[in-house]
Formats: structure tokens, C-alpha cells, sequence
């Protein structure tokens, strides 16, 4: 729900923690992709370190869940949306759409002073 991620972001900002937010549904075949070929990834795995991962998982597409979506300006997923230790998206940083696991680690590499790690 909308509350559900607010609190979610105003806790990773409390603890001064970055957060990744992964928009995830079932039925997204490129997710499950994501899922199993790169989130798993060792080099992946390795870049993830100092985030707060977040799944939203949008598989029922409620109102509240496409209002989100509306929020955020997405279309659907798969999407990862980058927040900073201070709360603030990096917006200019946003991966849209299935991503090969060298290229989603390099990612992570470039922007960890950005977010704060």
C-alpha cells in the first residue's frame, strides 16, 4: 500500500540507510527473469551491501497499487527505483526493464557515493 512504502522509506531514511525498491508481479516474466538470473548474482550480491531492499509487488494491480505506479510515473515493471540515506530518489538513476546482472552490478558500483554508501 502507499502508507506500507512510506513508512518503509521513512525508516531507511531514519536509519540513514539507502533502499532499493524493486517493482515486482508474478506475471511479469522479465521480473522473474530479474528474480533468478540477476538479484542472485554474485557480483549483484556484492553491490547490494548497505542497501534496505524493498519488493513492491504489484501482482494484483489494485487501485491503490496503480495509483503508486501513477506516483512514481512507471508504467509497470520491472523497475528499481534508488533512494539516498536522506530519502531522496535519484530519480536520473532508475533501471526500467529487464537488466543483465553485470550491467545491473556496475550500476550499483556507480552510484554507491551517490546514495550514500
Amino acid at each position: 500500500t502507499p502508507a506500507a512504502l512510506d513508512t518503509a522509506l521513512a525508516e531507511a531514511k531514519a536509519a540513514g540507510q539507502p533502499l532499493l525498491l524493486d517493482w515486482y508481479a508474478d506475471w511479469c516474466i522479465s521480473c522473474k527473469v530479474i528474480e533468478h538470473e540477476v538479484l542472485g548474482d554474485p557480483a549483484v550480491q556484492a553491490q547490494l551491501q548497505g542497501y534496505r531492499l524493498l519488493r513492491f509487488d504489484i501482482t494484483d494491480s489494485s487501485a491503490a497499487q496503480r495509483a503508486l505506479l501513477d506516483r512514481y510515473q512507471l508504467f509497470g515493471p520491472p523497475a528499481f527505483l534508488f533512494f539516498a540515506a536522506n530519502g531522496s530518489e535519484k530519480t536520473d538513476r532508475r533501471l526500467i526493464g529487464e537488466v543483465k546482472p553485470a550491467q545491473f552490478a556496475e550500476h550499483l558500483a556507480r552510484i554507491r557515493v551517490e546514495v550514500g554508501l
